[in-house]
């Protein structure tokens, strides 16, 4: 969605709008915002997060450009304010501080600036533009800088064409608002406005075109999400394209993306199909997903980009029956789920699976599940917790054959019992 700020006389402080969540920005802390409150773009002439070490603005001044950047004691767009070396188009790349002070190049009763960008501090480069000087926003005037309460502001002082543009498309996922301050200092007929050029496009999943990047984003994005298939999309998996995933979106307050399932009545699993077997999923309904009668399926080689972060993620396995003989687990470490290691054993236990949904009392154990990660492997157990995949190898997701549909549980059972051969296994991440 590209933003237009149009025709607002003057417009100050802040604008904020909110997506929950985006991974990897700024939080805005100055403005008593954290990560679970982010910003998808973000404009200000104070520095509004303590990890944005940006310039605040462009300023035009004749035909030269400087970087502003926020005062090191303030961190308000100030005379006092550290600016880079002069440049001499508008667009040219971000411009270090210099020693200087914008109070430099300033000359007081005669020195008239301009914006020709306005940083967002986001994180996500959403910067907006103006780069013709006559429709640039004003932000000195006469060597004085606009105020509104005292505050550094820009006035967009012209009765047209006097706009900002977003200089990328900005993508609202869920929830969001938006946030500013404004205030038109002519009268109250000519107001502030802000200007879209294409409709706001939620990424539900529920279609190719506003696929969403997991479960686990579908389900923080949309609360009351349900089991079904979803859209997912991500520039490192499937070419791009997005593709279809079936989601748990119940258990455990649900986002599970379903990785793989192996059925006891569809063999054919190799080494190289275990982490990629159909990947356009073969299923059209959650009968076909806990049906022991439908296609094997294997997606993944693609759950690291899946994951919500490279460490701190989930995994759950079940088998025999959903929510049952298994568990959920978190990984304390950046384990890879195509991993060919069998030492990724710093995880933990969050919740044990009996039968049916009730707890589980099952141990760890050489002839059950053992205390690591499933890991990839070209023996006997393709994808299994067991130490010794061509030894003793139990607790093993996906085999060459002959097992039903692979050996899982016979021993450290529970009060639940052995569940040596379930017909069917589940993995999911989120």
């Amino acid at each position: 969605m590209k933003k237009w700020l149009s025709q607002i006389i003057v417009y100050t402080l802040f604008f904020l709008l909110y997506l929950t969540p985006l991974v990897g920005q700024n939080a805005l802390t100055t403005l008593g915002l954290t990560s679970a409150t982010p910003a998808a773009s973000s404009y200000s002439l104070r520095k509004m997060s303590s990890t944005y070490s940006g310039p605040l603005a462009r300023i035009t001044i004749g035909t030269n450009y400087y970087d502003v950047y926020p005062d090191t004691t303030s961190g308000l767009f100030a005379l006092t304010s550290k600016i880079s070396a002069v440049m001499t188009t508008y667009n040219a790349a971000v411009a270090a501080a210099s020693a200087n002070a914008l109070s430099t190049i300033i000359t007081a009763g005669v020195t008239t600036a301009k914006v020709a960008i306005w940083y967002d501090q986001s994180g996500n480069a959403n910067n907006v533009i103006q780069a013709t000087t006559a429709n640039q926003p004003r932000v000195i005037n006469l060597g004085t800088i606009e105020t509104l309460n005292g505050m550094p502001t820009l006035r967009f002082d012209k009765t047209s064409a006097n706009f900002m543009e977003s200089v990328n498309s900005v993508n609202i996922a869920g929830a969001s608002s938006v946030n500013a301050v404004s205030s038109s200092i002519s009268s109250s007929a000519n107001t502030a406005s802000i200007v879209t050029t294409k409709a706001v496009t939620a990424k539900d999943g529920l279609t190719a075109a506003t696929a969403s990047t997991s479960a686990y984003q579908i389900k923080q994005d949309f609360p009351s999400a349900i089991d079904g298939l979803y859209w997912i999309q991500n520039a490192n998996i499937n070419g791009g394209v997005a593709f279809k995933i079936y989601a748990d979106m119940t258990t455990d307050g649900g986002g599970w993306t379903l990785i793989m399932k192996n059925s006891n009545t569809n063999g054919g699993w190799t080494y190289a199909n275990a982490i990629s077997l159909n990947t356009t999923i073969p299923f059209t309904s959650t009968a076909d997903i806990i049906s022991s009668s439908t296609a094997n399926y294997s997606i993944v080689g693609w759950a690291d980009y899946i994951k919500k972060s490279a460490s701190g993620f989930q995994y759950m396995i079940d088998a025999y029956r959903r929510k049952s003989y298994g568990g959920i687990w978190t990984a304390n470490a950046s384990y890879s789920f195509i991993s060919s290691t069998n030492t990724n054993s710093n995880i933990t236990i969050n919740t044990k699976f009996g039968l049916d949904g009730s707890l589980g009392t099952w141990t760890y154990a050489g002839s059950g599940i053992e205390q690591l990660m499933p890991y990839y492997s070209d023996c006997s157990g393709f994808l299994t917790t067991s130490s010794s995949c061509n030894g003793d190898w139990w607790g093993t997701l996906v085999t060459n054959g002959g097992w039903n549909p692979s050996p899982w549980i016979a021993a450290g059972c529970g009060t639940e019992g052995c569940m040596q051969g379930p017909g069917i296994i589940w993995y999911w991440v989120r």
